[in-house]
């Protein structure tokens, strides 16, 4: 049976190396250290701790190099599941209408400045973060549909149009 690795794109501990052999003994006992130490918290701190992964999650990907789109809707799904909360009371408390909700969390609505700032509050999350998400989506969306002749756009054409 094959040794599972968890990729690890940051290395170890600045070794360089970018597997982890998680079937190790080293890395079983951290493991099983962690899921006591975690047994112990109360659920606020478990709440705040998994929040507090999601928006690690949220900073990686703004800064990862991806062509992969991550919805800011997903990571708010992602929050939702966590305190166990329902869409439509969801949209209910934020006062916005359902259809809207529904509408952000496919992206076919954006975060915007207000609704950045309401959701910061709400899950300890810098509100720029959820704009920074929105604004490489749109770049990445706009970079994925960019034709032929947007390439005609270089330093060399301009000097050549007005020199």
């Amino acid at each position: 049976m094959e040794n599972p690795t968890i990729i690890n794109a940051g290395g170890i501990n600045g070794l360089g190396e970018t597997k982890i052999d998680t079937s190790q003994p080293d890395f079983l006992e951290l493991k099983t250290m962690i899921q006591a130490q975690s047994s112990l918290q109360n659920a606020t701190l478990k709440i705040n701790n998994e929040f507090l992964s999601i928006r690690f999650q949220m900073e990686s990907y703004i800064q990862a190099e991806t062509d992969n789109l991550i919805l800011a809707g997903d990571f708010i799904e992602k929050f939702l599941k966590i305190i166990k909360v329902k869409k439509k009371d969801f949209a209910t408390y934020l006062d916005y209408e359902e259809t809207n909700l529904s509408a952000l969390l496919r992206g076919r609505r954006k975060v915007n400045a207000d609704l950045a700032i309401k959701l910061g509050s709400i899950f300890n999350v810098n509100p720029a973060i959820w704009l920074h998400i929105e604004s490489k989506n749109e770049l990445l969306r706009t970079v994925n549909h960019w034709d032929a002749n947007n390439k005609r756009y270089t330093l060399q054409a301009l000097l050549k149009q007005v020199g």
